[in-house]
């Protein structure tokens, strides 16, 4: 396929005033005469400009005249770990800023080139692992040199419908916003309702009923200090696994193989509390409450498992280390180590608490655990959306999502298309023409469904394409499907002399870049991931695991099975059924307390395909007739022409 005809092919070097590596001075904390300095952590990994953990340096006029950012600068990360260089973002904020020598400032051609566009097709570059194969590494960073940005090639509408595809962008951000947000309230929820219960035993004289942390701990224990690799008998808990407000997070997660000994002695149930440690000052004491998952897990040496008695339950203690008091009685107990800081068991014993009464800290906790299960709920759609968005990007950038508007406009399109070419020449730019792809009948009429995944396919970076190639040849050989949260399983594929042949250009041990690159292609929509359930044979217990397989011959994209099935049930409304084979779960519903409810596995129809995504697999259902009535609504359909049955 081809690019829009009135689109050009050009570099990043042809549309931007200059590329500026930024300010190389060890930033500090706010002070008189500092400026504040936009780092690498300070753009998201949705793209954006966060002020969170912001440093500041001191800087002088001919300094800040040459690295000072201004709005609509966009400032792309150079120098980062390998997984984060890349990383764009267009800068928003009002105030003298200055940016790190890790990242560089791209100004924009106004006449040529929207910042909000150009940052859009940098990051898409890095989701997709673009970037990190463009960039040089070194031990543990990886960095993209000026002239080597400068050189990276952008597909080029005219300015106006730049501005459309922007606009397009803004508004899935919308929905991303406000599901994000739902998060944010949450914690909140959760801190007002500790106030709640338990002001009271804050005044103005001190604590009600003061006792000391230790008094109410009956066993601590310290994790292990086992290598690390992406395979092992254990997924081990880090401190990144804990979130900063108090949550886990089980999303990247390194495994060990770990002797009976530890196996016991790191053993975690329901209830426990992981306190990290060591970390930096700011997020040293973070910690949070274990709830059973699928899976076999330790803790890493930096977490301590504290296990509590009676009297003090850990929902409480955990809300209480993670209020405004509990963590500045941390900061103060905390001991500071070149770059780290650490809080012992004894210095975490020595801070002093309320102790409400146990009938009160057991209505907080169950009021936690119901906050607990909508936030799972809310995070499996964050997830959806997550995938949802990068498609809705990828397809704006390459005109699928404009092509209407430039029929309606190609009279307009046609006198900017020669004005944005002469300036382009100008500038001394070779305009690349767009290549047209032959194809045979049989591929044109799969390019009419799926442009989109032909045109990415061609993006790919070397890695991502061996990858793709050796997970398609060993599900065609083994006809197996990939569970990636099988370690076992992964362990096999990682180490297939399918997969080993294709990859061993690229060094040992990568296969934590495999689940990445894995994941990548399914949210491009060249592989399919799905969660099926498997039987631990050890255990013989059912887990809910994470599962890639190759897409079927049929299966273009998710929207072209829901317009035939639409455009199938719209020829006879009334008489007109369609019946789909479900697959629940009513394991983990009685796990988050909703027993007698169940969440959605899979959903498919006759053909075999997969209608999963119609629905919120994070939602806990009360009966097939709840489940249909989102499937009809998904369908635009009645809830009477769809038919469930059960696996």
């Amino acid at each position: 396929m081809k690019l829009p005809d009135t689109w050009a092919q050009t570099t990043v070097r042809a549309i931007v005033k200059g590329l500026q590596p930024g300010f190389a001075q060890k930033p500090g904390e706010e002070d008189e005469g500092t400026t504040p300095q936009i780092r690498t952590h300070n753009v998201t990994p949705d793209g954006k400009i966060s002020l969170e953990g912001i440093k500041h340096i001191t800087a002088s006029e001919r300094e800040l005249a040459r690295y000072s950012l201004a709005v609509g600068d966009v400032v792309f990360n150079n120098t980062n770990s390998e997984e984060w260089v890349g990383k764009t973002a267009v800068f928003d904020q009002v105030g003298d800023f200055v940016f790190s020598n890790h990242m560089t400032r791209l100004r924009v051609r106004e006449d040529l080139v929207c910042p909000e566009y150009l940052a859009a097709f940098l990051q898409l570059l890095w989701s997709t692992g673009y970037s990190k194969t463009r960039a040089k590494r070194w031990v543990s960073q990886a960095g993209i040199e000026s002239e080597t940005l400068a050189a990276f090639k952008i597909p080029l509408p005219i300015l106006s419908e730049q501005q459309r595809i922007v606009d397009v962008l803004r508004q899935a951000e919308v929905v991303g916003k406000a599901k994000q947000s739902i998060s944010k309230q949450l914690d909140q929820l959760v801190r007002t309702a500790y106030w709640e219960h338990f002001g009271a035993w804050y005044t103005t004289d001190g604590l009600l009923d003061p006792i000391r942390i230790s008094d109410c701990i009956a066993e601590s224990q310290y994790g292990v200090s086992e290598a690390m690799e992406e395979r092992g008998t254990h997924a081990v808990l880090r401190m990144n696994s804990i979130t900063s407000s108090g949550w886990l997070d089980l999303s990247e997660l390194k495994y060990a193989n770990l002797s009976t000994k530890d196996i016991a002695s790191t053993e975690l149930q329901d209830g426990d509390l992981l306190f990290n440690r060591t970390n930096s000052k700011e997020l040293v004491g973070k910690c949070a409450v274990w709830r059973p998952v699928a899976g076999s897990f330790s803790f890493a040496s930096y977490l301590i498992r504290l296990r509590l008695k009676s009297e003090m339950l850990p929902e409480y203690l955990w809300a209480t280390l993670n209020s405004a008091y509990g963590k500045y009685r941390l900061k103060n107990s905390a001991k500071q180590a070149v770059s780290m800081a650490n809080v012992s068991p004894t210095d975490l014993g020595r801070i002093t608490v309320p102790l409400p009464p146990l009938a009160i800290q057991g209505e907080f906790a169950k009021f936690v655990r119901s906050v607990e299960a909508l936030r799972s709920q809310m995070l499996s759609k964050l997830d959806a959306f997550a995938e949802l968005q990068t498609v809705v990007t990828q397809q704006a950038l390459i005109g699928e999502l404009t092509s209407t508007w430039r029929d309606d406009h190609a009279n307009e399109i046609a006198a900017a298309v020669q004005t944005r070419d002469t300036l382009l020449r100008a500038r001394g730019a070779t305009i690349a023409l767009n290549a047209t792809v032959t194809v045979t009948p049989s591929a044109q009429a799969e390019l009419t469904v799926r442009p989109a995944r032909h045109w990415v396919h061609g993006e790919l970076s070397e890695f991502q394409h061996q990858v793709l190639s050796a997970f398609t040849a060993y599900c065609q050989t083994s006809s197996e499907l990939l569970f990636v949260e099988d370690p076992g399983v992964f362990a096999r594929f990682c180490d297939d002399t399918t997969v080993t042949e294709r990859l061993q250009i690229f060094g040992p041990s990568h296969g934590n870049r495999i689940r990445r690159t894995l994941s990548q292609l399914a949210a491009l929509g060249l592989i399919a991931k799905i969660t099926l359930p498997k039987v631990d044979p050890e255990r013989g217990e059912l887990e809910y695991l994470k599962a890639f397989r190759p897409l079927r011959s049929d299966e273009f994209t998710r929207m072209t099975d829901v317009q035939a099935l639409r455009k199938a049930l719209s020829s006879d409304v009334d008489h007109e059924k369609y019946e789909f084979q479900v697959q629940l779960d009513y394991e983990t519903s009685e796990r988050a307390g909703s027993s007698g409810m169940f969440q959605v596995i899979s959903i498919e129809d006759d053909e075999g395909r997969d209608f999963t995504h119609l629905v919120d697999q994070g939602r806990h259902y009360a009966s097939l007739e709840d489940l249909k009535v989102d499937l009809a609504s998904a369908l635009k359909v009645a809830a009477k022409q769809v038919e469930l049955e059960e696996k």
